[in-house]
């Protein structure tokens, strides 16, 4: 059997999880977003997102043959009313862009963690 490298081991370990950073555009952290993925493809997929300074909410979407993860995001958004406007309107715009690219739009940074 051959050892593992770290990073099939992190890969391993995080598989059904992406995570973001969103920063203002002085570099300051804004938000972070956590995406759970579900174990097959028509599953419920969780989005967990902290404003910081706000309560950390969780939005879900189910089905298939859509962005899940936009579709949990504005779940989430609908869910806090805590938000600065921009950022809220941001998550929950669905015009066609993923979240990350509509939260971008909007003048912040978006960064993959994970």
């Amino acid at each position: 059997m051959t050892a593992k490298t770290i990073y099939e081991i992190h890969d391993a370990a995080f598989a059904r999880v992406s995570a973001y950073v969103i920063l203002d555009t002085t570099g300051a952290l804004v938000a972070t977003v956590s995406i759970k993925y579900p174990t097959d493809g028509a599953g419920r997929l969780y989005a967990y997102v902290h404003v910081i300074g706000a309560p950390m909410v969780r939005g879900s979407a189910s089905g298939g043959g859509y962005d899940k993860r936009s579709a949990a995001c504005a779940s989430a958004a609908k869910a806090s009313k805590d938000w600065p406007d921009a950022f809220r309107a941001a998550m929950m715009a669905n015009a066609g862009a993923s979240w990350d690219r509509a939260v971008s739009d909007a003048g912040y940074i978006v960064h993959q963690a994970i």
